[in-house]
């Protein structure tokens, strides 16, 4: 595509208000931007925290400054200027996304991404309607119990935990193999202690 006006004469006009300068001036200068936006994005391509458009709106955000600041007294060329602000936008989120304090968020992984074809890690955690309330309450209640299990004898433990997993009379009868009126005293003993322990 040609363009008529000369840089200065579309800078001119968008000084004026003019949307449809800033138009033609962002269409001569969009291939540089995808450019400049692509060649630090390959640098910073393992960090999942930062996608190409973020790069390419750092650019485009470098791009606008350059707009807004050129000064054509200072006898430079606006190509000149407008590269060289749009280097100082893209190197300077690179510095921001690379900050040590911000390192976990970089690297994080997104949940819907996916671990094998058509199966995402969202997919892998079970559906929960609790609030995080209610998790962080479940998480407590779930260390105290563990910690009350660690002090129980070797065979009441075993009972606690198949019983806690919801395993009939039966069937800890079977996999401890002790006799189910054994594992009925069991739980009436930990019963006991659970009180006095909370």
């Amino acid at each position: 595509m040609k363009y008529h006006q000369n840089d200065y004469e579309l800078l001119y006009l968008i000084e004026q208000g003019n949307e449809d300068a800033k138009m033609t001036l962002y269409g001569k200068y969009k291939s540089i931007l995808l450019h400049l936006a692509n060649k630090a994005y390959r640098v910073c391509h393992d960090m999942n925290g930062a996608s190409y458009e973020d790069f390419y709106q750092e650019a485009c955000y470098g791009f606008e400054k350059a707009i807004v600041s050129f000064d054509d007294t200072k006898n430079i060329l606006f190509y000149t200027y407008v590269t060289s602000c749009i280097k100082n936008q893209l190197s300077l989120y690179k510095r921001t996304i690379t900050r040590k304090k911000d390192y976990p968020l970089n690297y994080a992984v997104s949940i819907y991404e996916e671990v094998e074809p058509g199966l995402s890690y969202a997919d892998l955690f079970p559906s929960t309607d609790l609030t995080p309330y209610e998790v962080c309450e479940n998480n407590e209640r779930e260390k105290y119990l563990r910690i009350f299990q660690n002090n129980l004898p070797f065979m009441d433990a075993c009972v606690f935990e198949l019983r806690y997993n919801d395993f009939k009379y039966r069937e800890m009868s079977e996999l401890l193999d002790i006799p189910m009126h054994r594992i009925t005293h069991i739980l009436e003993k930990i019963k006991k202690k659970k009180v006095e322990f909370i």
